[in-house]
């Protein structure tokens, strides 16, 4: 198991796992080119996204601590802001820090990490606050995990009033596709087997957020017997119900919540240390095609599921090199762990990405991987 990290975004641009013949395939969609990330056509493959990630409506906000304050964001997405902006964290160099180099997992099993960090300035992007941003990558056994802290940093900047909050949700915006990305081809045919045929199975899922006609969840949080085509507790392929599903009918596009979330959404505020939140197991996926089977736990309250309905990069467009026919709709999906979307506009949820000076975000995502 190998990976391949990048500075712009500290974005996961390879990932090699064997497949039921015992040969490495890279399971991740990106570009080879590092260039290639700076273009209108990377969908944020891989990228680490904030300061908020997904959809903030109307791209505004305020704080509890001053509600008449209204902050304003990029529009990026519509009437809202997307994934921090049009110069989010997912367009920035972030810097190699230490410690990075050999881990243990204190069983005996030896692997290697990467941590990487960035500073967001007050109101970069609308956004308050000095915020330092850290994500480690660990490859351990046979886990990649992913791991997140920020937390505000004051200046000495006599002009303004110290602040004392701000909001934070960051994820991980990987691509999958289990089939594996080939790295040979036609330079003008699709060569990816789409991730239709990848089997799901969300066993302790049993709801998920209504959203309205611009992505945007309504507040309502919808069981999955009311909506059969959302309901993954018993495995099945993931391309069966794409017609049914909510939406424009193109594919999954949706938030799952965790249900402890529901339950006990005091567990799941930044004023907690969330690390100390055992990592849930939320989702298995496996590809018939390659045998390889990925499961993810994490600690974050859920995850929004994207079947990369909208993707489309012909070759002439970009030097794909990677995947030299391309990427088109549904050549991967993604599980990007998270707080709620919108969280901030919900007074139920804000809580979950309202950072307080003195306290810490954190958050772990685990990908495991095996053959079936």
């Amino acid at each position: 198991m190998a990976c391949q990290v990048i500075s712009l975004g500290a974005t996961l641009t390879h990932l090699w796992v064997l497949d039921n013949t015992n040969s490495p395939k890279d399971i991740v969609l990106g570009f080879d080119d590092p260039k290639a990330y700076r273009t209108k056509y990377d969908p944020y493959f891989g990228a680490t996204v904030g300061r908020t990630a997904n959809r903030i409506a109307q791209g505004e906000f305020s704080l509890p601590d001053n509600p008449h304050v209204v902050f304003k964001l990029d529009q990026n997405n519509g009437p809202n802001s997307l994934h921090g902006g049009i110069d989010g964290f997912s367009h920035r160099n972030w810097d190699v820090v230490p410690p990075l180099g050999d881990v243990s997992d204190g069983d005996g099993c030896r692997g290697t990490s990467l941590r990487l960090s960035m500073v967001s300035e007050h109101m970069d992007q609308g956004f308050p606050g000095r915020l330092r941003v850290y994500c480690t990558y660990r490859l351990l056994n046979s886990s990649l995990e992913v791991e997140y802290e920020a937390y505000l940093e004051q200046t000495e900047d006599l002009h303004r009033e110290p602040v004392e909050m701000t909001i934070v949700s960051l994820t991980n915006h990987t691509y999958f596709n289990l089939n594996g990305i080939p790295s040979t081809g036609t330079t003008n045919k699709f060569t990816i087997t789409p991730i239709t045929n990848h089997v799901i199975e969300m066993a302790h899922i049993d709801s998920f957020l209504e959203t309205d006609s611009t992505s945007v969840p309504s507040g309502k949080i919808l069981k999955l017997d009311e909506v059969p085509a959302m309901d993954f507790r018993k495995p099945k392929s993931i391309g069966d119900h794409f017609k049914q599903v909510p939406g424009d009918g193109q594919g999954y596009d949706h938030f799952y919540p965790v249900q402890a979330a529901i339950n006990n959404p005091h567990d799941y505020y930044l004023k907690n240390d969330v690390c100390r939140i055992p990592p849930t197991a939320l989702v298995n996926i496996y590809s018939p095609e390659s045998g390889i089977h990925m499961a993810m736990t994490t600690t974050e309250p859920g995850f929004q599921f994207y079947t990369a309905n909208f993707v489309q990069v012909e070759p002439n467009q970009v030097d794909t090199r990677k995947a030299r026919g391309g990427y088109e709709p549904h050549s991967g999906f993604c599980l990007e762990a998270s707080k709620f979307p919108n969280a901030i506009n919900h007074t139920e949820w804000r809580n979950q990405v309202i950072l307080r000076s003195g306290d810490k975000y954190q958050s772990k995502t685990i990908f495991t991987f095996s053959i079936r």
